[in-house]
């Protein structure tokens, strides 16, 4: 693919789109397209990680034992899976393993903080992403916990 054909998939992805498009070039550019055959485990529960994997083709089950038949849900193209790595050292609460013949791009941690550290517009507007989404699962959590126990509203 090329870079403008990886920017626009990059560009699907709300936490990375609100960078804005000179970061996501750099990312294109320095990201790396990787093809995961079918039945292929790409990562599993607990598992230290230090990327994203942004789905660009194919789709992934995602399940807590990679064993079991039992999938959680699926993730296809433009979707991306990781995405806390980016940011701050994670675990992978799932497993992902290819339903098909799938291309995910790597987007490396180190990577992805030193082009934060080149550009502080992206780096408020990703902060400010994060906040606004941080805020609405809170109120999500609430309309839930109000709705399953309507005596605890507050």
């Amino acid at each position: 693919m090329s870079i403008d054909e990886d920017i626009a998939i990059l560009e699907q992805v709300p936490m990375l789109k609100v960078l804005g498009r000179a970061a996501l070039r750099l990312i294109a550019v320095g990201a790396e397209t990787r093809q995961v055959e079918e039945g292929e485990v790409l990562f599993r529960p607990s598992d230290r990680i230090d990327c994203a994997y942004l789905v660009q083709e194919g789709t992934f089950n995602l399940k807590v034992d990679p064993a079991s038949s039992t999938k959680m849900m699926e993730a296809g193209p433009g979707i991306l899976l990781g995405e806390f790595a980016l940011i701050s050292d994670a675990v992978h609460p799932l497993s992902a393993t290819a339903q098909e013949a799938c291309t995910v791009i790597r987007i490396s941690r180190s990577m992805f903080r030193k082009i934060l550290e080149d550009d502080a517009d992206a780096a408020v507007r990703l902060h400010d992403f994060l906040t606004r989404r941080a805020r609405q699962s809170m109120a999500d959590m609430l309309l839930v916990r109000n709705t399953l126990d309507p005596e605890r509203r507050s």
